[in-house]
């Protein structure tokens, strides 16, 4: 079974579900059917931790319900979005799903978008022009 570099996973000393990257572990017994113990390093914190993770675990997640594009919101900067919102970004022809709010370095305030072809990306939100 091939490694997966990374996974999403609550981190302990964080207390965040974050990226987490693969550093280092175990191999499973060669039919697969014992958890592995796997070394995952924090994206965010930078803490490492020992994971058990089951064969089950290690094989990429059923992809949830496509989002129909007709029932999501069209993205515009200026607009304010709310968490569990669907939207479309029409440049790069894709939807996704608000799942976080935050605030960029500068104080403007930004969105954390899981898109369907694009993955997780960070968009400006209410910025006025």
């Amino acid at each position: 079974m091939a490694k997966v570099k990374y996974i999403m996973h609550q981190c302990a000393y964080c207390r965040r579900e974050t990226k987490m990257e693969f550093i280092g572990g175990q191999p499973s017994d060669a039919n697969g059917t014992e958890a592995s113990k796997i070394w995952y390093r924090c994206c965010k914190c930078k803490h490492s931790a020992l994971l058990t993770l089951s064969p089950e675990s290690q094989t990429k997640k059923k992809r949830a319900m496509p989002i129909d594009r007709n029932q999501c919101t069209p993205y515009a900067k200026d607009k304010v979005f709310s968490v569990g919102e669907n939207i479309y970004h029409s440049e790069w022809d894709d939807v996704g799903k608000v799942i976080r709010k935050d605030r960029m370095s500068n104080g403007e305030p930004s969105i954390i978008v899981t898109f369907e072809k694009f993955g997780e990306r960070k968009l400006l939100e209410n910025i006025v022009e």
